[in-house]
């Protein structure tokens, strides 16, 4: 699986926090597509748990946009910044209210995120609960109204 190939790659000396060809370090590949054990392995070897990508977003807000729950809590857990902001003066929670990340959404605000950033278009998370985006969007804005 992936872990593997992380370790062997890290062990015969890839640099952990450069850049692919898109902008994107190890770290905010991992945890945007939820492979926690792999977030672990590199912030073990010397990751960089607030660096970014080319959009300027964390691991964090990449993992909150794409859904994954554990990823999230386990960046949470590790001292990632909760209200980093990227290119756009998004949130982590700014994306996982966008998508309809419930489950996310409360976990962000449990640990301390701030639901009165504005990002650049002066929106805040609430502001981006549309139906469009998912269908769950009814109850993120619950969730953010109180």
């Amino acid at each position: 699986g992936y872990y593997d190939w992380v370790k062997e790659h890290i062990h015969e000396g890839a640099p952990i926090n450069e850049c692919d060809h898109c902008g994107d370090p190890p770290l905010v590949l991992a945890a945007g597509n939820g492979h926690t054990k792999v977030v672990e392995l590199l912030l073990n070897e010397g990751a960089d748990i607030q660096q970014s990508g080319l959009m300027k977003d964390t691991g964090l807000q990449r993992a909150a946009h794409n859904g994954h729950y554990h990823t999230v809590k386990f960046m949470l857990e590790q001292g990632a910044d909760v209200d980093a902001l990227d290119m756009g003066d998004n949130t982590a929670l700014h994306w996982a209210a966008m998508r309809g990340h419930v489950e996310i959404v409360n976990l962000l605000l449990q640990n301390g995120a701030d639901k009165n950033i504005k990002n650049k278009q002066e929106c805040l998370p609430i502001d981006l609960c549309k139906a469009v985006w998912s269908n769950s969007y009814k109850y993120v804005r619950e969730i953010l109204a109180h």
